[in-house]
């Protein structure tokens, strides 16, 4: 008898040593060692027997031969959570095609995913999925195709609304709550990856709130990133697979594909929370698309800009180079020529405080003020090195 057969039996596990290789199958019953003699409560001679040959005919892959022993197909079912959650959400998992006029030609320009949220047609995707587009085409799970049109963008948070007009009974998606989101849980990803439709790919939530919209590595990679705090999970997430939806083991959408990283950093991508799904579409059910962040359009200032933190504003307190009244804002690195920042003589340097009556301390702040402004002139205030604090009137153009 080997040391490890002896340390089983020593820890009260019925071990029955196979003599295909060195496998070992154990059996969680109780063993009693009583004046010197291990009694065994459960088994007798006859079942024991029958269980040695069973193995000994069994392949020698541990999976099969774990297989093997499955009494029926339904005891295998419980492994197979992934399938099942790809399963509830596939049939209203869509991809789109975009298209944009070139040359009086209609070209089609790249494609992306998408998740039915309504039966009526409505589609969640990401904005820079359908950015620039003059066609949208929805393409169902099935294959068949149906003309959509963009009816909202929500460009702070990179997500759009699409509707189909069809007769089709079509399947909607689940909605979860990504505020239970624990990180180490089970999620699956599905999407029209690579232009493959239907691809999916399963992984775990890393994170649950991560904020990147200061990362320059992502800034560069990502074609938008938005407002909102991300999931962060490591299930595989390619071009094309943006818009398509991120569920949890139910089935449900817990949040939306949006930035997969390349490169070196594998592993790593970052999606839209669902609650924030929830919110756009709340705010366009109820009209409210051209009084909140909700639009067709995008606003910009032309700025170049990074938030301060309280490393850079340390070191210009110690350059005299910010007042020291200040630890938050908006650091300028430079304008955009002929941008209206640009006209405003807003310069390198420049650290905005506050857009109209709304304090900005994070670019998302100044992201926010610029959007809802709707392309009304807005009241900038700034600190300017050797100059003190300032203001201008700049009235954001479309983007």
């Amino acid at each position: 008898m080997s040391w490890f057969t002896r340390a089983l039996t020593r820890y009260k596990y019925h071990v029955i040593a196979a003599a295909a290789g060195s496998s070992l199958h154990l059996f969680n019953h109780t063993c009693c060692h009583q004046d010197s003699i291990l009694k065994y409560d459960e088994f007798s001679l006859e079942q024991t027997t029958m269980l040695v040959k069973k193995v000994l005919k069994t392949p020698p892959n541990p999976f099969i031969r774990f297989t093997a022993h499955c009494k029926e197909k339904k005891d295998l079912h419980q492994f197979e959570f992934i399938a099942d959650a790809a399963e509830q959400a596939l049939p209203a998992v869509v991809s789109i095609d975009v298209k944009q006029r070139q040359n009086y030609v209609f070209e089609v320009q790249g494609s992306g995913s998408g998740f039915i949220v309504d039966k009526r047609g409505y589609i969640i995707t990401n904005e820079h999925v359908i950015t620039g587009c003059k066609g949208v085409t929805v393409v169902l799970g099935d294959g068949r195709k149906i003309p959509g049109t963009v009816v909202a963008v929500d460009s702070l948070t990179d997500l759009a609304l699409v509707k189909v007009e069809t007769d089709l009974d079509l399947p909607e998606i689940r909605m979860g709550d990504d505020s239970k989101l624990r990180p180490g849980q089970w999620v699956v990803a599905i999407g029209n990856s690579l232009h493959f439709p239907n691809t999916v790919t399963a992984g775990i939530v890393s994170n649950t709130a991560r904020s990147i919209s200061d990362n320059d590595m992502l800034r560069h990679q990502a074609p938008k990133v938005g407002t909102s705090k991300y999931v962060q999970t490591d299930a595989a997430i390619n071009p094309g697979s943006s818009g398509g939806p991120l569920v949890n083991l139910a089935g449900e959408v817990i949040a939306v594909n949006t930035i997969g990283v390349l490169g070196n950093a594998s592993g790593m991508a970052f999606s839209i929370p669902v609650s924030e799904v929830k919110r756009f579409l709340k705010e366009f059910s109820e009209g409210q698309q051209h009084s909140s962040s909700i639009s067709k359009v995008t606003y910009s200032l032309g700025l170049r800009i990074i938030t301060l933190t309280p490393g850079m504003a340390n070191f210009l307190h110690q350059q005299g180079k910010l007042d020291p009244s200040l630890s938050s804002g908006v650091f300028v690195f430079d304008s955009a020529k002929n941008s209206p920042a640009y006209h405003a003589n807003l310069d390198k340097g420049d650290v905005i405080i506050a857009i109209d009556n709304h304090e900005v301390h994070t670019k998302d702040d100044l992201s926010r003020a610029v959007q809802q402004s709707g392309g009304n002139p807005v009241r900038v205030t700034f600190f300017r090195p050797d100059r003190g604090f300032l203001f201008t009137n700049i009235t954001p153009e479309k983007s």
